[in-house]
């Protein structure tokens, strides 16, 4: 047993020193927090009642404020929407009623179209095939509803334009566009009566598609120079305007190829325009003649001949003496190919580009002559064809102006 010795602190056992001991004040600052809350609580409601608005019934919301109602429609108008508002009264529908004779005798038969004003006075334009020949009468059912009479003061198969008139003042012409200044794609507005009155100044929109089209025979008549549309048009549309983006009448419309879609016609207004104009100031319109008579090449190859011009041209049957055609050397067999800067396939267009000349108007003639082109210099004049019998040869002795066709 060891000595005793003084208590070396240095030896002694270590201790662990925490600190004093605090007194805990959790409950205090849990107690605090739940009058805070219940305070926060009491005050937020007070709030909520006195601000809030009661719900409405069947538990609605109501919105907190109350706005006056607008009831100014915000609309600009379109183009097609500014165009057909302009347009519409002046575009009519036409009805015609013909006999027939059938196996149980004559019927009526009803039939309708479209047209337009293009005078104050009651001149109305539309197709032939709407309005008959001339002299018929056909009824006029205008923008107000109101009907009129109106009598067929010309028309033309050919061209198949026919010119109205009614008795009425007052009325609100369409204004005439420039069907040579179009373009492809620029907008194209079609209003017309589309399966009968039911469906009356339905307006269609698109674009014009292709200019000059050709559709070769429709009817017996050879189609050519024609505006086509995508516009909609369906029967019943055929003598109702075809539209720029101005509201101007750029086409007539004409023709559907049914076979498709988006594929219409419309003859161009400055076809008409002359025409127009002439039985607007004299009550009727003659045009020019070159006095011959004439084939279409490719109705006679079809009979087995090869003219050598691939189906294109006129061959010359006859030149009547003291004519515009005798005097410009034109002779039997010659086969005109153009006329102007136009190209002829046929009688019925040739018979057309005369529409375009009058008394006194040069042109150029091509022709194939033995093989060989030459071109003729042709002046119009007065020169009327005298009327002649037929030649009973299938139709082709068929008199029109300028020919024997």
């Amino acid at each position: 047993m060891e000595p005793n010795r003084p208590y070396d602190q240095d030896n002694r056992p270590p201790t662990y020193y925490y600190g004093p001991k605090k007194k805990r004040r959790g409950g205090f600052l849990i107690l605090w927090a739940l009058i805070f809350s219940l305070i926060g609580g009491v005050v937020g409601s007070v709030l909520t009642y006195r601000y809030m608005p009661a719900p409405a019934v069947g538990g609605t919301q109501v919105p907190q404020t109350q706005l006056p109602a607008d009831t100014t429609r915000k609309h600009e108008a379109g183009v097609v929407e500014s165009v057909a508002q302009r347009a519409m009264p002046s575009v009519v529908g036409i009805t015609t009623s013909t006999t027939k004779n059938t196996l149980m005798g004559p019927m009526a038969v009803q039939g309708s179209g479209s047209g337009f004003i293009i005078s104050e006075d009651g001149y109305i334009l539309s197709n032939a095939h709407v309005v008959g020949a001339k002299g018929n009468k056909v009824k006029v059912l205008l923008n107000d509803q109101t009907e009129a009479e109106g009598k067929v003061v010309w028309s033309d198969e050919t061209l198949d334009l026919g010119l109205v008139k009614i008795a009425k003042k007052g009325l609100t012409p369409l204004p005439m566009g420039d069907s040579d200044g179009i373009n492809i794609g620029e907008t194209a507005v079609a209003i017309g009566n589309p399966l009968g009155l039911d469906f009356q100044r339905s307006v269609t929109a698109g674009v014009i598609s292709g200019l000059n089209r050709n559709i070769g025979e429709v009817q017996g008549n050879y189609m050519d120079g024609l505006i086509q549309t995508d516009a909609s048009i369906n029967a019943g549309n055929s003598g109702g305007p075809l539209l720029n983006s101005e509201g101007q009448v750029i086409g007539i419309n004409s023709v559907k190829i049914s076979s498709a879609e988006g594929l219409g016609f419309s003859i161009p207004i400055n076809t008409a325009k002359p025409i127009v104009e002439q039985v607007m100031k004299t009550g009727d319109f003659k045009s020019v003649a070159l006095g011959m008579s004439g084939y279409t090449v490719s109705a006679v190859e079809r009979s087995g001949y090869d003219l050598g011009t691939s189906g294109k041209g006129v061959i010359v049957g006859g030149v009547e003496a003291q004519s515009p055609a005798a005097a410009a050397g034109l002779q039997v067999n010659d086969i005109i190919l153009k006329m102007g800067d136009k190209d002829i396939q046929s009688m019925s267009q040739l018979r057309r580009e005369l529409y375009k000349y009058k008394a006194g108007d040069a042109v150029d003639v091509v022709v194939s002559r033995n093989g060989k082109k030459e071109t003729l210099q042709l002046t119009f004049t007065d020169y009327q064809v005298p009327a002649v019998q037929g030649r009973g040869d299938g139709g082709l002795g068929r008199l029109i102006p300028g020919f024997n066709n």
